[in-house]
């Protein structure tokens, strides 16, 4: 039965094309069309990019939301001395997210790293190397995860390295 109902279908498709086909040449159309543009078109020139200070403007100062007060634990500083004027911390707060802007050996180059980023944000220097071989990250934070991200965008755009960095 179903045999029989597929090549009726089948006959039929097939009349039912040639009819189409034999009323268009009688008509004296063709089946292969042609479109063409209804006038002539220039291309237009590619668009410059939209500037970075327009989507993600450089900061002066770090937003008061940052700033404010908040009820948690300060951050453990170490009691060393420090070889130059940012904060060093010993370990980085859990459950924050830290954007770090490099690693360094020595204490001029981390003093570079600071005034590169000036004003940006809350900088920190979390110490991780020894006493024989030391090595210091400079980071921005510490901030809430989509806060570190808003800040390494706004970093990237004035031009320098960095990335997200979770404290422990």
């Amino acid at each position: 039965m179903k045999t029989v109902f597929l090549v009726i279908f089948i006959t039929m498709f097939l009349l039912s094309t040639a009819v189409i086909d034999s009323t268009y040449a009688q008509e004296g159309t063709s089946s292969n069309l042609k479109l063409l543009p209804s006038q002539e078109r220039i291309p237009r020139a590619k668009q410059p990019g939209i500037p970075p200070e327009y989507i993600i403007p450089s900061i002066v100062s770090p937003p008061s939301s940052i700033l404010e007060e908040r009820d948690e634990p300060p951050l453990p500083v170490v009691t060393d001395t420090p070889p130059f004027n940012t904060p060093i911390v010993s370990s980085l707060e859990r459950g924050k997210w830290y954007v770090q802007i490099g690693a360094y050996a020595m204490a001029e180059h981390v003093e570079n790293a600071v005034n590169r980023v000036g004003t940006t944000g809350p900088v920190v220097v979390h110490s991780v190397g020894t006493d024989t071989n030391p090595m210091y990250r400079v980071l921005l934070g510490p901030f809430s995860q989509s806060e570190s991200k808003a800040m390494m965008q706004r970093v990237r755009a004035n031009g320098h390295d960095a990335f997200l960095r979770s404290g422990n």
